[in-house]
């Protein structure tokens, strides 16, 4: 057998086990692990069935695999998965030291495998592992399709059994009744929620969320009990777009959330709008926090003219879309793993001069708020002094023309 054969014949077998989540009604993702070129364990998403949001198809045939062979490490093991691997997963896999991946299914607009990468290329995990994808990604892909879809049709919610909200025909006339509304969350201090967005969670009929543990959480520091938490995450916007598009249709208030800040910036909530926009709904997006304009607005760099850029690629084109950046007469500014942002710095100095004035934002709102201001070479220096730094960071850097 081929080695191409080889992954097509085990990724057959992680698409059977797909198959068997969606009539159970999970999410249709299954797993397969290889050892020495024979199955060692299976599994599939068992969320529904479980009610545990954690029992994600790797997750399962990990523990499986653990069990089979009574060690926790795996490193003689191939993963054959259907869709690329979340955070989550990620970190399982890393965890359990496999030093092979291949997945079907990718999605190209979110770059979700983009946290695989960052987990991977991270020096301090000591851990490689060499990715493929693109095996039986068609039928990988399809299966997903074909289930949110068939939830669509049938006008079934997210959790089996649950019931549709009533439709009412008088709710369109009302602002934020029978809409999309984005509400912003806190990015780290929960007294900066704002009363309307509290308003508009406990009456929802649905709080779409990019993590319903993260949101459930937050709800629950609000008093707030949710009459419904459905998930939308970079795995499954595109399907879950239309489900909440009909949803409204029948007349639910469905309030979108993320994780922190605004909805849809460098967030999941792009192809819901979408979505709404092309279905002649109402879509509204209340005022809030914002990593993008409190760094902004402290800074001390100019603000009449921003242009941002989200996340810079991880690989293929970073540097033309950083020397594209750094060549605008506008202050930059753009997110940044903590666990990258010397690269990043060093990058700038690199390509816009030492002289570039840079601005490191980073844990904005928290107890550890700090802002790093100075020249390229200056915080390069401040970087290497402190050993990097910790929490999510919003780098600005000023124009060229002002720099």
């Amino acid at each position: 057998m081929t080695v191409d054969a080889s992954h097509e014949h085990f990724m057959e077998l992680a698409i059977a086990e797909a198959r068997s989540a969606a009539e159970a009604g999970d999410v249709p993702v299954g797993c397969v692990i290889v050892k020495n070129n024979k199955v060692i364990a299976t599994g599939s998403n068992e969320v529904e069935r479980s009610t545990d949001p954690t029992r994600h198809a790797e997750i399962v045939a990990i523990e499986r695999a653990v069990q089979t062979i009574g060690d926790k490490f795996l490193d003689d093991c191939t993963l054959y998965v259907t869709l690329e691997p979340c955070a989550m997963c990620a970190g399982a896999i890393l965890l359990s030291r496999i030093p092979k991946v291949v997945f079907g299914a990718a999605d190209e607009k979110t770059g979700a495998v983009r946290s695989v990468f960052e987990l991977l290329e991270e020096p301090k995990l000591n851990h490689k592992c060499v990715v493929r994808t693109g095996i039986l990604a068609d039928e990988c892909g399809d299966i997903l399709s074909s289930f949110f879809a068939a939830q669509v049709r049938a006008g079934r919610n997210d959790t089996p059994g649950a019931e549709r909200p009533a439709s009412d025909a008088g709710r369109n006339d009302v602002p934020g009744k029978r809409a999309l509304v984005l509400v912003p969350t806190p990015i780290g201090n929960l007294d900066d929620i704002t009363i309307r967005a509290i308003k508009t969670l406990r009456d929802a009929d649905v709080v779409l969320c990019e993590d319903t543990r993260r949101t459930g959480q937050l709800l629950r520091l609000l008093g707030i009990s949710a009459k419904r938490l459905l998930s939308n995450h970079e795995h499954n916007e595109r399907e879950r777009a239309l489900y909440v598009s009909q949803l409204i249709s029948d007349g639910a208030t469905v309030a979108l959330v993320s994780d922190a800040g605004m909805p849809g910036i460098s967030d999941p909530g792009y192809r819901t709008v979408q979505a709404c926009i092309e279905a002649g709904l109402r879509v509204e997006a209340l005022p809030g926090a914002s990593a993008l304009t409190v760094a902004a607005a402290a800074s001390g760099l100019p603000t009449d003219a921003l242009y941002f850029v989200g996340f810079a690629p991880q690989k293929k084109g970073r540097r033309t879309f950083l020397e594209n950046a750094l060549n605008t007469d506008a202050t930059v500014v753009m997110f940044e793993s903590p666990y990258r942002i010397q690269q990043l710095i060093d990058e700038i100095a690199e390509i816009g001069g030492v002289n570039r004035r840079v601005v490191i934002a980073r844990e904005l709102s928290k107890k550890h708020e700090e802002y790093i201001r100075g020249t390229a070479s200056e915080v390069q220096q401040r970087l290497a002094r402190t050993n990097g730094v910790k929490g999510e960071c919003v780098v600005l850097i000023a124009a060229k023309e002002s720099a």
